[in-house]
């Protein structure tokens, strides 16, 4: 009886290693009679303004802003949002800037979408301190709202809870906003 030797053990092992990594692209060749494999457009990235009210136990205010709607999956279901919004009290302006991570189940049809982040507030709460009118808060955002498709727009309705740290000052946000998509998305087929 024969032995393989160590040699020939090695050159079986090598051949078998060829012939699967040759059969891996030869398997993803697209067979006569059928279609290649669609894949799906990246999510467009959205530019918009928004408009709304914002309140507190202490003061109200009106304000407006903007956003962009930066998607991180190709279907659009994540999405990095930073904005930046003015805020029109009584007597002064505020300014919130924000950068928020939101989840939208249906990507870019829209549909209800939720998430959070942080914002950094540009404040006049507080007063004077150490001979400084305005104060920068640090603090968080809990964001839930819709979105649908009007035409070539996104009209989205958006509800903000804000907590600043170091201070009680915790506003609210309710806001109306349209965005333009800098590219179109056709639907799936199958969808």
């Amino acid at each position: 009886m024969i032995r393989p030797t160590l040699p020939a053990t090695r050159v079986v092992v090598a051949l078998v290693a060829a012939l699967v990594l040759l059969a891996s692209p030869a398997d993803a060749q697209v067979r006569r009679g059928r279609s290649a494999p669609v894949t799906p457009p990246w999510a467009p990235v959205a530019i918009g303004i928004r408009f709304g009210w914002e309140q507190d136990r202490i003061v109200n205010g009106s304000m407006f802003g903007g956003e962009v709607r930066i998607p991180v999956l190709r279907s659009g279901r994540v999405e990095i949002v930073p904005s930046a919004d003015m805020i029109w009290l009584r007597n002064a302006k505020e300014y919130q800037y924000n950068a928020d991570v939101l989840f939208v189940p249906q990507g870019p049809r829209g549909g209800v979408f939720l998430g959070g982040g942080v914002g950094w507030r540009d404040s006049v709460y507080g007063g004077v301190t150490d001979g400084v009118p305005r104060k920068t808060y640090l603090g968080y955002n809990l964001v839930v709202g819709g979105r649908t498709a009007i035409g070539p727009v996104q009209l989205a309705a958006t509800l903000r809870w804000i907590f600043l740290d170091g201070t009680d000052y915790s506003p609210n946000a309710l806001t109306l906003g349209l965005s333009y998509p800098l590219w179109r998305v056709a639907p799936m087929p199958g969808r």
